[in-house]
C-alpha cells in the first residue's frame, strides 16, 4: 500500500468521525483529473507531471482501437500497473470502446475486471461511458458490476463540439451520472480550461476530461504537452485540490440517490436556456448584514465554502467573517431557533426537484437533546390554488412544479424573515396581490407557528391546500430513510430517534394529510385554509415540541386534549 492510499483512507476515516449527517461539505476548488483510452502519453508524459505536482487522476482504460498492436500509441498492461502501484486510480471504460448495452455490458466490462485482477490491479470503481454515450438504464448494469462513480461528458447540457460542460452538484447529479465540466480540445486556449475549472465553487465538483498529451492516434481530443503542464500549473499555483474520481466517495452519499437521476440534467437545459444563474446566495447588502449571517452561519456549523454558498463573497472575506463572528447564546428558558441561512441543502436525501430552495420559509429549531443538532421548518413548502386553468400552485418554496406565476411568465420577489418579538415573521408578496404571513414564536418547550393567507387579489382564493414540511437532516438518530419510527394520535403526528425514546411532535389547525417521504427524513402536517373571498384572510397555528419518553401517543392525546391547537376540519 503506498502513500497516497495511505492518505485516502485516513481522510475517509476522519470524514466518517467529523460528519454524522451523510456527505462531507465540498470544499471551494475540488477538481477530478480523468484520462480516457490507454493513451501511451498517460505514462510518458502525464504521470511524471502528475507526480511532480502531487496530484491524483483516475485513468479509464481500454483495449480498444488499435490497443493490442500500436504500442507507440497506447500503454501496455504492465504500464497502466505502474500507474495503479503509483496511486492512480484505473477505471474501466471497457473492453472495445463500445458503448454498453443489455446484451454486452457484462462482457465489455468484465473483461477489463479480469485483466485489472491478472495485473493485480484493483477491481475498477470508477467508469468512464465511452463515447460519452450514456441513458439511464445503464445504471443497474454499471451497479451490478460493482461500479460506484461513472462520468459523462458535458452533453446534453452544451453540445459535444466545444468541450464545454458542467461541474457536479452532489445530492443531485447520481453517482453513475457525473457529468464532465470541461473535456480538452487541441485548440483550447487557457480560457477555456479554466471555464470548467473555475465551476469548482459553491459546493460543486469540477471533473475535467482529457485525452492523450498528446494523442496521435485521436488528434480531434489532443492536448499539447506544453498547453497541459500550464493548465496544471495553474492548479497548483491557485490552490487547487486535484483527485481520482474515487475519492469523491467523502462528498456523495448513498442516501442521496435521485428517484429521476435525469430531472437535473433538465434542469441545468432549463436554465441554461433562459440564461439563469444555478446560484442561490444573496449578496449581504453592508457589513452589519454579512456579520449577522456569519454569526448565524458559525452557529449552524458552516464551512467556509458553505458560507459562500449563503453569500456569494470569496473565501478570504467569509473565513475572516466566520472568525470574527459570534455565535449567539442559548436563550434561557426558551427553545432556540434561528433564521436557516440557506446555502447548505436543508434536505439530506431525495432532492429531485428541490432546487434553490428560498430560505424565508425555512427555520431552524434547535434540539433540546443535542445542541449540535437541529431540524428544518419549511412553511409553506407549497400553497395550491384551483384556477381556471385547474389545480396550480399558488406558492412553491424551491423550484420543481411549474407555478402559475411560471405560466404568467412572472417571478415571486425574494424576501427575508424579519425578527419581532419573541420570534421570526416573515411576509411574502406574491405578484397578484396576496399576502403570505408566517410567524414563529419559540416557547420554553415548544415553538408556535401562524400562518396567515390575505387575499389581496381580485379573484377568490379556492382549495388552498398547504404542504409544511420539518426537515430531520441534521438530526442525529432521527434521519434515517425510514417511515419505521412514525407515530400519529388525533390530528399531531411525530417522528421518534431510532431507539424511539425521544421525538419530534408536529401539528396544524385544519390538517388534512400528515404523512412521512420514505426518501427524505422529514414530517409533514398538511393544512387547508377555506375558501377566500378578496378581502378576506385567515390565520391558523402550528405546534412543535419535543418529547422523551416512550408513550408518544398518550403525549400527543394530552396535547389535543389541552386544546394548543384547534381541531381539524378533516383527518386523513
Amino acid at each position: 500500500m503506498n502513500r497516497y492510499h495511505l492518505i485516502v483512507i485516513a481522510t475517509c476515516l476522519l470524514s466518517v468521525t467529523m460528519n454524522a449527517f451523510g456527505q462531507n461539505a465540498v470544499p471551494d476548488k475540488l477538481v477530478v483529473l480523468t484520462f480516457d483510452d490507454s493513451v501511451k502519453s498517460h505514462f510518458t508524459v502525464v504521470r511524471p507531471i502528475l507526480k511532480e505536482y502531487g496530484f491524483g487522476a483516475t485513468f479509464f482504460v481500454t483495449e480498444g482501437f488499435e490497443f493490442a498492436e500500436d504500442k507507440q500509441n497506447y500503454m501496455t498492461w504492465q504500464e497502466i500497473a505502474e500507474l495503479h502501484r503509483d496511486g492512480f486510480e484505473i477505471g474501466n471504460h471497457t473492453r472495445d470502446h463500445v458503448a454498453i448495452t443489455k446484451e454486452n455490458y457484462q462482457e465489455q466490462l468484465g473483461a477489463i475486471n479480469a485483466r485489472c485482477k491478472e495485473f493485480g490491479i484493483a477491481k475498477p470503481v470508477s467508469f468512464a461511458y465511452p463515447g460519452n454515450s450514456f441513458s439511464a438504464e445503464m445504471i443497474p448494469w454499471l451497479q451490478e458490476m460493482g461500479i460506484q462513480f461513472a462520468r459523462r461528458g458535458g452533453t446534453p447540457e452544451f453540445s459535444y463540439d466545444l468541450g464545454r460542460g458542467v461541474a457536479v452538484e452532489p445530492g443531485f447529479d447520481h453517482p453513475l451520472l457525473l457529468p464532465s465540466a470541461a473535456d480538452a480540445r487541441p485548440d483550447w486556449l487557457l480560457e477555456d480550461f479554466l471555464r470548467g475549472v473555475h465551476q469548482a465553487e459553491f459546493g460543486r465538483i469540477a471533473i475535467l476530461q482529457f485525452h492523450g498529451v498528446p494523442d496521435r492516434a485521436h488528434d480531434w481530443v489532443s492536448t499539447t504537452e506544453d498547453r497541459f503542464r500550464a493548465y496544471m500549473h495553474y492548479l497548483k499555483v491557485h490552490g487547487y485540490q486535484v483527485v481520482a474520481l474515487r475519492d469523491i466517495a467523502l462528498y456523495l452519499d448513498d442516501r442521496l440517490l435521485s428517484v429521476n437521476p435525469e430531472e437535473i440534467i433538465h434542469d441545468r437545459k432549463t436554465l441554461l436556456a433562459s440564461g439563469r444563474s444555478r446560484d442561490e446566495f444573496r449578496v449581504p447588502a453592508n457589513r452589519r448584514e454579512l456579520m449577522s449571517w456569519a454569526s448565524n452561519m458559525k452557529r449552524h456549523g458552516f464551512t467556509v465554502a458553505e458560507s459562500r454558498m449563503v453569500t456569494g463573497l470569496d473565501a478570504a472575506t467569509m473565513q475572516r467573517a466566520l472568525q470574527r463572528a459570534r455565535v449567539p447564546s442559548a436563550p434561557q428558558n426558551k427553545l432556540e431557533v434561528m433564521m436557516y441561512p440557506g446555502g447548505r441543502h436543508p434536505r439530506l436525501g431525495f432532492r429531485d426537484g428541490e432546487y434553490r430552495p428560498r430560505r424565508e420559509t425555512n427555520v431552524s429549531v434547535f434540539s433540546p437533546w443535542d445542541r449540535d443538532d437541529y431540524l428544518v421548518v419549511d412553511i409553506p413548502e407549497a400553497i395550491w390554488n384551483m384556477t381556471p386553468n385547474g389545480r396550480e400552485l399558488l406558492f412553491l418554496a424551491h423550484e420543481d412544479i411549474p407555478t402559475m406565476w411560471d405560466r404568467l411568465e412572472t417571478t415571486v420577489p425574494f424576501f427575508e424573515w424579519e425578527n419581532v418579538e419573541g420570534g421570526y415573521e416573515c411576509r411574502i408578496k406574491l405578484p397578484n396581490g396576496v399576502v403570505i404571513r408566517t410567524t414563529v414564536l419559540p416557547q420554553a418547550s415548544s415553538v408556535e407557528l401562524e400562518m396567515e393567507i390575505i387575499n389581496k387579489s381580485s379573484e377568490a382564493l379556492t382549495g388552498l391546500y398547504t404542504q409544511n414540511c420539518i426537515m430531520l437532516a441534521r438530526m442525529k438518530g432521527f434521519n434515517r430513510q425510514s417511515l419505521a419510527h412514525r407515530r400519529s394520535a388525533g390530528f399531531f403526528t411525530a417522528c421518534g430517534n431510532e431507539d424511539e425514546t425521544k421525538w419530534v411532535i408536529y401539528s396544524w389547525e385544519k390538517v388534512k394529510r400528515d404523512w412521512g417521504n420514505i426518501h427524505c427524513p422529514c414530517i409533514h402536517s398538511d393544512p387547508q385554509f377555506d375558501d377566500l373571498e378578496p378581502g378576506a384572510s385567515q390565520t391558523i397555528r402550528g405546534w412543535i415540541s419535543f418529547y422523551e419518553g416512550r408513550n408518544v401517543e398518550s403525549e400527543m392525546m394530552r396535547l389535543q386534549n389541552s386544546r394548543v391547537l384547534d381541531h381539524p376540519v378533516d383527518h386523513q
